[in-house]
């Protein structure tokens, strides 16, 4: 059960969305309730749309290399022609790219480090991904390492490593395990009850990968959003902590 979202305001881009750009390529930090990318016959606010606008003075354009979740703030690369649009797939598509998220998670997990594999497929039913036994029953392999940062008394701050990247491949791993993200009513109904953040508390927060042009390995970082810094501080947690992680490293 997705619980009704508040109406928000319309987006607009910010200088502070761009997080690096040159004449091949454009990262940005993605606001959480912002699409990515356009639905087919919607006119909802998307990523995309709103760089095309911000490009279409100099006459360039923002191509689609990857996709994040809607409530998921963080980092995205769009390129700008056709060539680094290519390049940058073909390093999406065999996951060398390093894509690392913060999140908030109930419980403590086990392991301080560990990696979930899970089997999943994606239904129609509710558009959310199932685990399943193996292919046989139709699955793809989900892979996503883990390791604890700090824990509290009812809930992990984690950062998560993408080795996969499979549609709501974090959300669904981590709500198997036992420890669903906060807020993420979408796969845990129970998340309705968690009225400090209104979307799952999942931050895209550093992006790493091959520049098509230099051929040289670049790095970025997205701040961590104010909601997610509420969460963590209504639950007890120290700021200086998420202050931490932010510093260069």
């Amino acid at each position: 059960m997705q619980r009704t979202r508040k109406r928000r305001p319309r987006f607009r881009l910010k200088p502070e969305n761009i997080i690096y750009e040159d004449q091949e390529l454009i990262v940005v930090n993605k606001p959480a309730g912002l699409l990515a990318v356009p639905i087919p016959r919607s006119k909802v606010q998307n990523m995309r749309d709103l760089l095309n606008e911000y490009l279409l003075r100099r006459k360039q354009k923002a191509i689609i290399v990857h996709r994040i979740d809607r409530y998921t703030s963080g980092l995205m690369v769009f390129a700008k022609n056709q060539r680094v649009h290519a390049h940058l797939v073909r390093q999406f598509l065999a996951h060398t790219p390093h894509r690392i998220y913060l999140t908030m998670v109930r419980g403590v997990p086990e392991a301080e480090e560990g990696e979930l594999r899970h089997y999943l497929r994606l239904t129609r039913h509710g558009f959310r991904q199932v685990v399943v036994e193996g292919e046989e029953q139709g699955g793809t392999l989900a892979i996503t390492r883990y390791r604890l940062l700090a824990r509290l008394k009812e809930v992990s701050l984690l950062e998560v490593q993408l080795v996969t990247g499979l549609k709501n491949q974090i959300r669904v791993q981590f709500w198997a395990a036992g420890h669903p993200i906060l807020g993420d009513r979408h796969y845990d109904p129970a998340e309705l009850r968690e009225k400090a953040i209104d979307r799952q508390a999942l931050h895209a927060f550093r992006l790493g990968f091959t520049h098509p042009g230099s051929g040289k390995y670049v790095a970025f970082q997205a701040p961590i959003p104010e909601d997610f810094r509420r969460l963590w501080k209504k639950y007890g947690g120290n700021l200086s902590e998420l202050d931490a992680l932010q510093k260069p490293r």
